[in-house]
């Protein structure tokens, strides 16, 4: 592994490091109590984790949506010892990314941090061209709550002013009340190991060795990290979606073996939403019946926006492979679809992907499922059953 793709790997999976930054606006991010300032362009998530009755983990990640900049402030509702807690964040980033097994740790040391008895732990990466990558782990209690920060970055950001204000901001006033999320899906088993899915608008039914992404895991945290990357360094417009699967075991933390040979694997289901005004997407029942002409006006424009949305990822080289003409068809459940079926270049090997679109008078779902092509004995046969699963909740006219 070249250098520069090792520091773009700690930069990436610190969750995630930083260079020196010139903002002079600032914005308080407050979860639970705990709260920092950040500068006004980095972006933050929360996040929680259950391990049992006894221990919940909480954490504010916080980035720079422009020059890969990132601190985390994690902290649980027990008393750990702070050279513990240091030790065992250590193990677990080493365990999950081997890159962290280069990284060189001071001896975890005695401090003081918000004027509060702490314990600190140095590490620094350097690289051949003149740059390094150098940071603390700080550890410390209160109110019968541990908490870490991991802060850090390039040499110009270490100990700089902003590295000090972010620092030094930090208010550890953990409120021990957690606001539950509002539940919008229900799922249940079927007879054939798929799980039903029910949210507001549609359902869908999806093959047991799938998961819906956590909103809360390291997975949604990537991502999110990842696609303000994407459109502040490289100006491509990423879609959201309203809900991710991803292979079983993804978001397992207490499993890391079996995360470990869930993220081995690449395959997605991807559940896109869009609410429109009345007849702004074909009826669920209209006529699949186009004449020539239409159907190549159609596929020609599907194509055509195809390679317009992958044309600006050259420089990260994905790149389309082949595109299918598309299909116009209507599902077991009668509603309407138009189907898109390509292959594409990816990190491990090219990937199948199917973008299907389902209308409904006034909404439409965008329902993409993808997978590694390597790997396509663990998911075709059970990916082309999804689409037959799908129904509206209502069907509109």
């Amino acid at each position: 592994m070249s250098e520069n793709m090792k520091k773009y790997i700690l930069y990436l999976m610190i969750f995630l490091p930083f260079f020196v930054s010139c903002q002079k606006n600032w914005q308080t991010v407050n979860y639970n109590g705990v709260s920092l300032q950040i500068p006004t362009d980095w972006g933050s998530k929360y996040t929680v984790n259950h391990f049992d009755e006894d221990i919940t983990e909480y954490q504010i990640s916080c980035w720079s949506k422009e020059e890969g900049i990132s601190l985390i402030i994690q902290w649980v509702d027990v008393e750990f010892d702070g050279d513990l807690y240091i030790k065992s964040m250590i193990e677990t980033q080493k365990e999950r990314f081997p890159v962290f097994r280069e990284i060189e740790l001071s001896k975890i040391v005695d401090a003081d941090f918000l004027n509060m008895k702490a314990k600190k732990c140095h590490f620094s990466k350097y690289f051949d061209y003149d740059d390094a990558f150098e940071g603390e782990y700080i550890a410390f209690t209160k109110d019968k709550c541990s908490y870490i920060v991991l802060i850090g970055g390039d040499k110009k950001f270490y100990k700089s002013d902003t590295y000090n204000t972010i620092l030094y901001s930090i208010k550890p006033n953990f409120s021990s009340i957690v606001k539950t999320q509002e539940k919008v899906v229900q799922s249940y088993d079927t007879d054939d190991n798929f799980i039903r899915y029910e949210f507001n608008e549609y359902c869908i039914s999806v093959p047991n060795t799938m998961e819906l992404r956590n909103e809360n895991s390291y997975m949604s945290l990537g991502k999110e990290i990842i696609n303000d990357k994407l459109k502040s360094l490289r100006k491509i417009d990423t879609n959201d979606y309203n809900f991710v699967f991803q292979p079983s075991g993804c978001d397992d933390v207490m499993n890391i073996d079996r995360q470990k040979k869930a993220l081995d694997l690449y395959a997605r289901i991807l559940i896109s939403y869009q609410k429109g005004e009345n007849g702004d997407y074909m009826k669920w029942n209209d006529n699949t019946l186009l004449s020539k002409t239409e159907y190549n006006e159609i596929n020609n424009s599907f194509k055509n926006n195809l390679l317009s949305q992958y044309k600006q990822m050259k420089q990260m080289k994905i790149e389309i492979l082949n595109i299918e003409d598309i299909k116009v068809g209507k599902n077991s459940e009668k509603f309407v679809y138009i189907k898109q079926s390509y292959a594409r270049k990816g990190l491990n090997g090219d990937v199948k992907v199917t973008d299907y679109y389902l209308f409904n008078y006034n909404e439409m779902v965008k329902l993409t499922v993808s997978y590694r092509i390597s790997e396509s004995n663990l998911w075709d046969k059970d990916f082309d059953k999804i689409l037959d699963t799908f129904s509206f909740n209502f069907k509109n006219r």
